[in-house]
């Protein structure tokens, strides 16, 4: 086998794996799986499975991340953080669609030790929005920017927006405003903390 061929059949076997678990996570309204129920549905034996995800926990994560309310791939291509904030409304609109399944997977997240955090791999497969608020905001010191990064991502995550509809009886519009003016905040401080720290004596855009 080539190695582009390799590579192809490992990408189909990620794939059937996944499709596998957003399948049975979408039969039971987001109750989890065991890995065997998983290489069952994907045809594959258990030890596959492993290879792929070495635990159940980065399988359930994994799998719960592209349910269609979870994947944010409408922000792949912006080319701001305005960008970012403006294209809420659509991404709130596919959580909003697929609500009470967003809603199981979070509450199971919450409520088990068997599940990992969806903010772990978060860096690697974000890696285009940092590069893209890093290139806004320059000269903010490192563990300044991650740690805003890391709000604004929270801030406009489904998680956010599912609290703010269950939590605080929001409505999608007011839940989806709500939001935005908390990232907008966000954004505004890291630009007038990034001017700071350009100095006085800099000119130009931030």
């Amino acid at each position: 086998m080539t190695v582009s061929a390799a590579t192809r059949h490992a990408e189909a076997t990620r794939r059937a794996i996944l499709d596998a678990g957003v399948e049975l996570l979408l039969e039971r309204s987001g109750v989890g799986f065991s890995v065997q129920e998983v290489a069952d549905r994907a045809g594959l034996t258990h030890r596959t499975v492993y290879r792929y995800f070495p635990t159940r926990q980065e399988l359930m994560a994994a799998s719960a991340r592209s349910l269609p309310g979870f994947a944010d791939d409408s922000f792949s291509e912006v080319s701001s953080v305005e960008e970012w904030i403006a294209g809420l409304g659509r991404h709130h609109a596919r959580t909003e669609a697929n609500f009470g399944i967003v809603r199981s997977v979070l509450a199971a997240v919450l409520a088990s030790d068997d599940l990992l955090p969806f903010g772990q791999a978060r860096q690697v497969r974000d890696a285009h929005r940092w590069d893209v608020f890093r290139g806004q905001f320059p000269h903010l010191p490192e563990s300044d920017a991650r740690r805003t990064y890391a709000a604004l991502r929270h801030v406009t995550s489904s998680a956010s927006y599912v609290f703010c509809r269950l939590r605080f009886g929001m409505s999608p519009a007011e839940a989806t405003e709500t939001i935005r003016g908390g990232a907008s905040d966000i954004v505004e401080q890291a630009a007038w903390r990034n001017r700071a720290a350009r100095g006085p004596s800099a000119t130009g855009p931030d």
